[in-house]
């Protein structure tokens, strides 16, 4: 395999950058010289062997199948608030302005089997495992490549589960603001309830997937009728129905308790599972 990344000359001087990314912060996106949409074609060039080389794995003998792989350039609006949370970074350093998602069904193991088969295609790498220490309830694992030029890639490894209930989680957070990402709650007491129940699930679904081999034949049906359930949740939240607000929650905190008591029962049968600390 070519090792060799497909990374044109910048399209911007030091000092044009830094000037882009203070106008972006305050909300423009456009300054003498350069603007986004010629940083945005720029890394969408990068982003082509980025996803020429997922496509090189043999998905099929890791986890059994073809993965769903999407794959996109962060929009203006989205770095923006990025860039204002992390005030001291170079607009280029980002780690996730070009960013693949990788998601299939699969156990812990055939994640762990496939982060590392990732991992192998960049030979400059870092591992971000939010499985056993989530963010606000989000649970996947990140490859971050370095790419030439001291520009990196984002690639999210998730089970179906996990990317079910991260894009219901997004679809809230749209309702209810993205500062529930960062360990903010939503001001009113509905919401707040909301977003503690759906973090609840997120124990609930780590508490399954923890099972050995031959536990996860017998709650694979839970976990797939958790994965429906956390779609429907999300196309509520696209077009949202105030009525049935508390009727979501009730389902969302009825699920979690059942996932975490299950995923008990089953770890009597050797080390206890116990639900992640917050």
């Amino acid at each position: 395999m070519d090792d060799e990344f497909k990374v044109p000359p910048k399209p911007w001087t030091g000092a044009s950058i830094k000037a882009l990314r203070d106008e972006i912060v305050r909300g423009g996106e456009e300054v003498p010289g350069l603007s986004y949409q010629t940083v945005y074609v720029w890394y969408s060039r990068v982003l082509l062997d980025v996803v020429d080389r997922l496509g090189r794995i043999d998905y099929v003998g890791i986890i059994g199948e073809q993965p769903e792989i999407s794959f996109r350039v962060k929009t203006v609006d989205t770095l923006r608030d990025k860039l204002i949370r992390q005030d001291s970074t170079p607009l280029y350093r980002i780690h996730d302005i070009i960013g693949a998602r990788v998601t299939a069904s699969m156990t812990l193991q055939q994640q762990n089997d496939l982060v590392q088969a990732i991992a192998s295609l960049f030979p400059k790498h870092q591992i971000s495992d939010m499985r056993e220490h989530p963010h606000s309830g989000y649970r996947a694992v990140h490859v971050i490549a370095g790419l030439p030029r001291g520009i990196f890639a984002e690639i999210q490894i998730r089970t179906l589960p996990q990317d079910a209930w991260a894009n219901c989680y997004e679809a809230i957070a749209d309702r209810y603001g993205r500062e529930i990402r960062y360990g903010e709650y939503p001001d009113s007491p509905k919401g707040r309830e909301l977003v503690q129940a759906i973090q609840g699930t997120s124990d609930g679904i780590r508490s399954l997937e923890l099972l050995d081999s031959e536990q996860e034949i017998a709650v694979g049906d839970i976990l797939d009728n958790v994965t429906k359930m956390m779609r429907h949740l999300t196309e509520y939240y696209h077009a949202p129905n105030p009525q049935e607000l508390e009727k979501i929650i009730k389902i969302a905190n009825n699920t979690g308790s059942l996932m975490l008591k299950l995923g008990g029962e089953h770890g009597r049968n050797g080390d206890p599972v116990q639900p992640e600390d917050r």
